[in-house]
């Protein structure tokens, strides 16, 4: 039977693609990885010791450092505001004053009685003088001495009781002038002018937002781990990548009965005031720090259901290690139990692997301070 010529060629063609699968490759054997005959790279990473901080993490809510909402003493009509809304202020500047004429009439009318009494005083002063001296030669009795005494003791009384009445009046007339009581940004205007109002009308508020306190709970548990002026950092959905830095100010005395949790306030400085009262923020707390915590890489660390393994190099063969994990930081995770300072761990290349199997590595952080990459296994002697 002749066959045609295309179906030779194309017979010829898969023969010789069979014999490109099948036929061993130059240098080495099937099988071979890239580190050599019978190996397989792997990138790895060595076991350190480092400073590792435990955290706890918790939603907390911001209020201002000092807040009051102002009102005025007495009641009145707003005669006069002398604040912006949203202005900053300090403490004991004039905020709104009411219509003070009447207690300004009898402000005056106390120092006038004073200034009365002082000049009655001063003129029966000058005739005690004279009686005293006269009384020595006998001309004045000794009963207009004891009139003029009395007379000076009245006035000195009525003097008294004039100056009373003025840090009364004072003090009234202070009443219908609201004053910060501290330094900070005032809120909205809640009153205008000619507005009657009184002690139960809210004119604006105040806050000092210079520094916030940060509230939130923790569980009972970690009350003992928590000291005040322990660590706090806190982000806002408000400021995407932005840390706010603070530290713990107060720990309640009382542990909540339904929640079994313990309130605590952080002190949290605000010198651009992008923090506002209300807000809700993310909170770690520093709950305890390790000095010479081992430390691994993150990605060398895998899942397996409930447990975690690691591979670790051991005299270039793969030993499959099951290891316990505690707090993660900025790509390392503290490594508890499992692994020892020095070892290297495999960090790129686990799917390749199996325990055993014999490994070439490389570093896989080349700027980082490295182990000694462990000797490629020698190949298997040729069977024959």
């Amino acid at each position: 039977m002749q066959v045609s010529k295309p179906v030779a060629v194309v017979a010829a063609l898969a023969l010789a693609g069979a014999g490109y699968f099948f036929w061993p490759k130059a240098g080495g054997a099937p099988g071979a990885g890239p580190g050599g005959p019978g190996t397989t790279l792997v990138e790895v990473a060595p076991i350190t010791r480092g400073r590792i901080v435990e955290t706890r993490e918790a939603v907390g809510s911001l209020r201002a450092y000092e807040s009051v909402s102002l009102t005025a003493k007495g009641a009145g009509t707003v005669e006069k505001i002398s604040f912006e809304e949203g202005g900053q202020v300090k403490a004991g500047d004039e905020l709104v004053r009411l219509d003070v004429a009447e207690r300004r009439a009898d402000l005056e009318a106390a120092r006038a009685a004073i200034a009365t009494a002082k000049a009655q005083r001063a003129e029966l002063g000058i005739k005690f003088d004279r009686a005293t001296a006269l009384r020595r030669s006998g001309t004045v009795s000794e009963a207009t001495i004891s009139d003029l005494t009395a007379q000076l003791k009245t006035i000195e009384t009525n003097i008294t009781a004039a100056e009373a009445r003025e840090r009364s009046a004072n003090a009234r007339l202070e009443d219908l002038i609201l004053r910060a009581p501290f330094s900070g940004r005032v809120g909205l205007r809640l009153v205008s002018l000619g507005a009657q109002v009184d002690s139960k009308t809210t004119v604006t508020t105040l806050d000092d937002l210079s520094k916030m306190r940060l509230d939130f709970s923790i569980p009972e548990t970690d009350l003992g781990r928590v000291k005040v002026d322990a660590p706090v950092s806190a982000t806002a959905a408000a400021f995407p990548g932005r840390v706010f830095g603070g530290s713990v100010g107060v720990i309640d005395t009382r542990v909540d009965p339904v929640t079994r949790a313990v309130k605590v306030t952080a002190i949290l400085p605000n010198p651009d005031e992008a923090l506002r009262p209300g807000m809700f923020l993310s909170v770690r707390l520093a709950t305890a720090t390790r000095e010479n915590a081992l430390l691994a890489p993150e990605e060398a660390i895998i899942a397996e259901g409930p447990r975690q393994v690691a591979y670790v190099v051991k005299e270039g063969k793969i030993d499959r290690r099951s290891v316990a994990i505690g707090q993660r930081t900025q790509g390392k995770v503290e490594i508890v139990k499992g692994l020892e300072e020095g070892e290297s761990l495999v960090v790129r290349g686990v799917q390749r692997i199996r325990p055993g199997m014999p490994v070439q590595t490389r570093p896989a952080f080349p700027d980082a301070v490295a182990t000694p990459a462990a000797p490629a296994a020698p190949p298997a002697a040729p069977k024959g």
